[in-house]
């Protein structure tokens, strides 16, 4: 179903800063980042793709960009909450408001993390890089190099990723056979508008989990937006 297709890319592409890590003090700003796609499968969806990050205060936005879909995700440090609006190419919105006194699904397990010394500038920041191997459902095990800094603004609790410690410049997420490569452009420093941060209320079917809306969506009709 083309929905449900675009709700998984979505979630593996969308990662957030949420409970991120400050290093050196306040941090405004925005992290721009190119998505590219190594199988032409992936058709369509390679046009217009880009993933930005903002950052001001306690408050980070992540926006996912593509030409079959748009995900936003914002969060709060302090409040500790977290919102993902997803709106399709077809007009379609959806809103996921976890419940925060549950613990999100993936969230138990960790990664092995190895920090290894070679090294890569990437949007002008001297990259380190890491080797992550995450053990999957049935046991399998892969593995993926990242490039990370620590002299911006990151997560621990970045879903595949749990534990880096650092900001990801340069990392890759699988989507059926495609292999996506998410790599930061430009790391600007700037004043941030406050409406950015603001959850737009109206226009939204609303769900507790992503699981619970892609069981939604299961039902409906397959038949495209």
């Amino acid at each position: 179903m083309k929905k449900l297709a675009l709700v998984t890319l979505a979630g593996i592409t969308g990662l957030a800063l949420f409970a991120f890590t400050l290093p050196d003090g306040a941090f405004e700003g925005v992290i721009t980042y190119s998505m590219s796609f190594a199988s032409g499968q992936a058709g369509s969806m390679q046009q217009g793709n880009s993933r930005l990050v903002y950052v001001k205060g306690d408050k980070v936005r992540t926006e996912v960009n593509n030409s079959m879909f748009k995900q936003i995700i914002i969060g709060d440090r302090k409040t500790k909450e977290e919102i993902t609006l997803i709106t399709t190419a077809g007009g379609d919105k959806y809103e996921i408001k976890p419940d925060p006194t549950k613990v999100k699904p993936g969230t138990e397990d960790k990664p092995e993390i190895k920090y290894l010394d070679s090294t890569k500038v990437i949007a002008g920041y001297t990259c380190k890089a890491a080797n992550i191997t995450v053990t999957g459902k049935t046991g399998e095990k892969s593995s993926v190099t990242v490039f990370y800094t620590d002299q911006l603004p990151y997560s621990e609790d970045m879903g595949q990723y749990k534990g880096l410690k650092g900001c990801l410049m340069q990392f890759g997420v699988k989507f059926g056979q495609a292999n996506i490569s998410i790599t930061a452009q430009s790391v600007e420093k700037k004043p941030l508008s406050d409406t950015l941060f603001n959850i737009p209320t109206k226009g939204y079917k609303i769900y507790t989990s992503r699981e619970e809306m892609m069981k939604d969506m299961q039902k409906q009709s397959s038949g495209g937006y």
